[in-house]
């Protein structure tokens, strides 16, 4: 089954479209054929894809285009901010590619576009949805040590344990993943955690509910449960496709067992109404 592509029109979507050409930007929206671009875009709600549009990593259930990566463009890093910051948003949501090839895997160019952006709008949201920077530790560090510069710190498990050597890049791990997670809240524990599970690789229902606790062992507070559309014949088939029935009980489940935010549906992805994570962000801003 592919993914069902909704078109955006409008004249916000329009804006969108030409800040991402302007600045030859991306969004995770186009790459990743996500089939809530148009409903998003219409209310200037987009997932920016930093840091080029190729990544270093062969992940088989992923659309995102892999091959060698393209020079970092830090030079355009004021502008691009700039004009991020004169879109009528509160809440940004970011993600980016792979970057192996670099020694801090993006962090410089991440931090610099955030700093920019809440010089412009201190009262805004940042997002991101991060890969595992290498594992390293230092890198993290370097990303979060600064207080309220990311609100949300997101990193995805993607699957269930048995599956992910079978789905996911093998210089992945669901272990690293955790620990990715894991660490972020001994950086900062008032920074939101959050991860995302994509169903139908062809787990057992069991397997999703221990997949959450691993999560909640590791203080992850948000999470997004969606279903995999195929997004073209070169990627992983569909084994399962669930109903709405089955996403609501895993909704139901996963906020019985402590999660704060929970969104579960067959077109959720990471960044689904991301912004409603406000409030909990609000009420820890107090925590150190």
């Amino acid at each position: 089954m592919k993914s069902k592509f909704f078109f955006p029109d409008g004249q916000n979507s329009a804006l969108v479209r030409k800040l991402t050409k302007q600045y030859s930007v991306s969004t995770v929206c186009q790459e990743a054929r996500c089939p809530n671009r148009g409903l998003c875009w219409e209310n200037l709600s987009a997932t920016f894809l930093l840091l080029g549009p190729y990544c270093t990593r062969s992940c088989r259930f992923c659309y995102v285009k892999k091959g060698k990566p393209s020079e970092v463009d830090y030079l355009n890093i004021d502008k691009f901010a700039s004009s991020l910051a004169n879109l009528n948003i509160k809440y940004y949501t970011f993600t980016m590619v792979t970057r192996d090839d670099l020694p801090d895997h993006g962090v410089y160019y991440l931090k610099s576009l955030f700093y920019k952006i809440k010089e412009a709008k201190p009262d805004s949201y940042i997002e991101v949805l991060i890969s595992d920077l290498g594992g390293d530790y230092k890198n993290l560090y370097n990303l979060l040590k600064d207080k309220d510069l990311v609100d949300v710190l997101a990193h995805n498990i993607e699957t269930v344990k048995r599956l992910t050597p079978l789905i996911r890049d093998k210089r992945f791990s669901y272990e690293k993943s955790l620990q990715v997670l894991y660490n972020a809240k001994q950086i900062r524990n008032n920074v939101i955690t959050k991860s995302s599970i994509i169903l139908g690789f062809g787990e057992e229902k069991e397997e999703v509910f221990e997949t959450m606790d691993d999560l909640l062992k590791v203080n992850c507070q948000a999470l997004t449960i969606g279903q995999y559309f195929r997004p073209s014949l070169k990627n992983i088939e569909v084994k399962k496709v669930y109903s709405d029935q089955e996403f609501e009980l895993f909704e139901k489940v996963a906020l019985e067992k402590g999660f704060l935010f929970v969104k579960a549906g067959k077109n959720v992805r990471t960044s689904y109404k991301a912004y409603e994570i406000i409030k909990i962000i609000d009420s820890l801003k107090n925590l150190k």
